[in-house]
C-alpha cells in the first residue's frame, strides 16, 4: 500500500518512461473501442474533504472515479465532451473500498462497489451503444490527483491505495499492490512493465 497526497499523485503512462520494455501497454487499451476493466482498492482518509479528489482518472477524455465531501462522482469521457455523474453513494473515512469499472464495447460502462460489509454492488450503469467512450491517441491514468499542477497542493495523505489492476479480455495486464517500489516507481506484478510512478 502507499499513502497518496495531492502534492504527490501517481501516473500510469508506461510508454513515456520505458516504451522499449513494455510488453503490453495497459493505458493503451483504455479506449472506447476496446474491452477493459479497472479495479482499485483504497481507503479515504477524509483529509482536505472540501476539495475534489480523483481516486483515478483516464485523460485526456476524462473517465474516472472522484470524491467530494464523501460523495462519489463518476466521469465518462466522450469524443465531444465529458459527462459528470453525481451518485447517491457516500463513503466514510477509514473504510476500505474496492471499486471496479468494466467497459464493454458498444454496450456499457458498469461501476461496482465492494466493502467489508457490502457485496459487489452495481453503483452506476451507463449505456455506450449510441454514445461510445472516446478513442484517443495516448491515454494516461492518474491516481490521487486533484490538479495536475501539484507544487502548491497540500501534503496530507488523502487516500491510502492498496491495489490497482487493469485487465483486458485475456486477463490482468497491470497489477500493483505497491509492495515493490524502486526509484518512486511501483513494479508491475504481471511482468508487463506497466510501471506506476510518483509525479511528486
Amino acid at each position: 500500500m502507499i499513502n497518496i497526497s495531492r502534492r504527490h499523485p501517481w501516473a500510469l503512462w508506461p510508454e513515456s518512461i520505458a516504451p522499449e520494455f513494455v510488453d503490453k501497454p495497459a493505458s493503451g487499451i483504455l479506449q472506447g473501442n476496446q474491452y477493459w476493466k479497472i479495479e482499485v482498492e483504497f481507503e479515504y482518509t477524509g483529509a482536505n474533504m472540501h476539495l475534489q479528489k480523483d481516486i483515478f482518472c483516464i485523460v485526456p477524455k476524462y473517465t474516472g472515479l472522484s470524491i467530494f465531501e464523501k460523495r462519489i462522482f463518476i466521469g465518462v469521457g466522450h469524443d465531444d465532451k465529458d459527462d459528470w455523474h453525481g451518485t447517491d453513494t457516500f463513503i466514510e473515512p477509514g473504510v476500505r473500498e474496492r471499486w471496479t469499472f468494466e467497459h464493454k464495447v458498444n454496450d456499457s460502462l458498469h461501476v461496482y462497489r465492494k466493502t467489508e460489509t457490502l457485496h459487489n454492488t452495481l453503483v452506476h450503469s451507463y449505456g455506450t451503444k449510441n454514445r461510445p467512450l472516446a478513442v484517443v491517441e495516448d491515454p494516461i491514468v492518474f491516481i490521487g490527483t486533484d490538479k495536475h499542477i501539484v507544487e502548491n497542493q497540500p501534503t496530507e495523505t488523502d487516500i491510502i491505495m492498496y491495489e490497482f489492476k487493469i485487465s483486458d479480455k485475456e486477463g490482468v495486464i497491470a497489477h500493483h499492490d505497491f509492495e515493490e517500489l524502486v526509484h518512486d516507481k511501483s513494479i508491475d506484478k504481471t511482468g508487463n512493465c506497466n510501471l506506476l510512478y510518483n509525479l511528486g
